[in-house]
């Protein structure tokens, strides 16, 4: 999804509520409120991590925060002068917010969504740290770090330390974080997101290895009367135990997992997260279960690239916890195949390239799925690979999510978003393709149609979704695929 200002938004979705008033069907959130309609409420709420500034820029949207108070889901207030510096301090890059906002182009508040507090129990290795119980995955080119961490030296993260995480839980029942700080924890609320498992129905329940009690004066309305098995939920509360290890969270609130819960209806919503659980079909993030339909656009990739595990964002109607979406975006969109060069492993992480690919750096680590190998260090120069994953910031470096041993081959795949177009050259991933004669195919719609090398140009812009083929490891390529994107 483009960036683009609120006023631009609001005006986008009006014309869009308007064409559903008359009959026509609605398009995605973009990033705007609207009017409501069929009982749903006519605002709009969108959770994700925030990216950037010039306002505040989250899940690709820029929402103004001029004199918007920004609270924490506890509701304590953490800002509310609307001083854009105060804004930043409050909302760092990496911050996992809930934002709702009207269909008058007003944002209505931001709410900073606190995953994980308290003491380091364990460093696992460089990709892993154990907080609260909770094994955190933290990667150098997805997480961002306060000021007064580092990853080596004095201040690389201990055993100890007292700890802040913002993330989103993931399907191995852990978190992925997106920030992390160091803080004193004077004074301060231990507190733990996650899926809850063992609920005994009155008094406990556990939150990955952490054992949680709690009475019924501590939990909040919106929680279920029945079972909170797989349930993505909140605690607050103190440890008993003193030392790095909290024991037993004895709570003091308990409520579901802050950005939407099952008690949330919005006629424009947009949620991005981690799938937990489901098909493409019906999947969910957090408490939010997702509905896909023949409709539904993907972008990033197409349905057949969905898997549990990858993080992806929904826009659509929000409608007691329930999202029938209009757009799905995967996040994890980029795909290359082929032979490893340059395999180096060290505390957990495997980085490599492709041959024929020296501008890529590939990131492997515990929380990469792997299929037909039996661990990351056991990966060879030569070995012929398929991997999906995420673009680090660099725009070069890619974080595998999923990693396939393949037969022995001298295909080589490169597929991404064109961050530049000059002539016949295209660049994705830092790697300068000339597509000049290639063969050419449009597999935007439901079958593959030929193109001309005109009109896959004039549609291979910045921001599109291209596949490069190669037989022969790079040498020459042979075929460009334009995409969904």
């Amino acid at each position: 999804m483009t960036s683009k200002t609120r006023a631009a938004l609001a005006a986008a979705l009006t014309a869009a509520l308007l064409a559903a008033c008359g009959g026509g069907g609605g398009g995605g959130i973009d990033g705007t409120g609207g009017g409501g309609g069929g009982g749903i409420n006519g605002t709009g709420v969108a959770y994700g991590t925030v990216t950037g500034y010039g306002s505040v820029i989250i899940n690709g949207v820029h929402y103004e925060d001029n004199g918007v108070s920004i609270t924490r889901f506890d509701d304590s207030t953490v800002r509310g002068d609307g001083a854009g510096a105060t804004t930043r301090a409050a909302l760092p890059v990496g911050s996992v917010v809930r934002v709702d906002f009207n269909s008058a182009t007003n944002v209505l508040g931001f709410k900073v969504d606190d995953s994980v507090s308290g003491r380091v129990e364990q460093v696992l290795d460089d990709s892993r740290i154990v907080v609260m119980g909770q094994t955190v995955r933290i990667d150098d080119t997805t997480t961002k770090y306060e000021d007064n961490v580092l990853r080596t030296g004095a201040l690389a993260l201990a055993p100890g330390n007292f700890v802040r995480v913002q993330g989103q839980p993931d399907d191995k029942g852990g978190l992925q974080a997106s920030f992390v700080n160091k803080q004193s924890a004077s004074g301060t609320l231990y507190e733990v997101k996650g899926v809850v498992s063992n609920h005994n129905g009155s008094s406990s329940f556990n939150v990955g290895t952490l054992a949680v009690t709690y009475s019924a004066s501590t939990i909040t309305s919106d929680m279920p009367a029945a079972s909170w098995n797989g349930l993505v939920v909140e605690v607050k509360g103190s440890c008993t135990n003193a030392g790095n290890v909290c024991g037993t969270l004895v709570a003091t609130k308990v409520e579901p997992e802050g950005g939407l819960s099952s008690s949330t209806s919005r006629a424009q919503a947009e949620v991005e997260g981690i799938v937990l659980s489901g098909t493409s079909a019906s999947f969910r993030i957090g408490n939010v279960t997702v509905n896909t339909s023949g409709s539904t656009r993907w972008e990033g990739g197409t349905q057949a690239d969905f898997a549990v595990g990858v993080k992806l964002e929904a826009e659509g109607s929000l409608a007691n916890g329930v999202l029938t979406a209009t757009k799905v975006s995967l996040r994890d969109g980029s795909r290359l195949e082929g032979n490893v060069t340059a395999p180096a492993f060290s505390n957990g992480v495997l980085t490599f390239q492709l041959t024929g690919l020296p501008a890529v750096t590939i990131r492997a680590n515990a929380g990469t799925a792997l299929n037909g190998l039996l661990s990351l260090n056991g990966v060879v120069t030569g070995q012929h690979v398929r991997l999906r994953g995420r673009v680090a910031s660099d725009g070069t470096t890619v974080v595998a999510t999923e990693l396939e041993d393949r037969s022995a081959s001298t295909r080589l795949e490169l597929r991404g978003m064109v961050t530049a177009a000059s002539g016949t050259t295209l660049t994705i991933l830092g790697t300068s393709v000339n597509v000049n004669g290639l063969s050419f195919t449009d597999s935007r719609g439901a079958t593959d149609v030929p193109m001309t090398q005109a009109a896959f140009l004039a549609a291979a812009q910045v921001g599109a979704t291209v596949k490069l083929r190669s037989n022969n490891n790079g040498t020459s390529w042979s075929e460009a695929e334009l995409e969904s994107d």
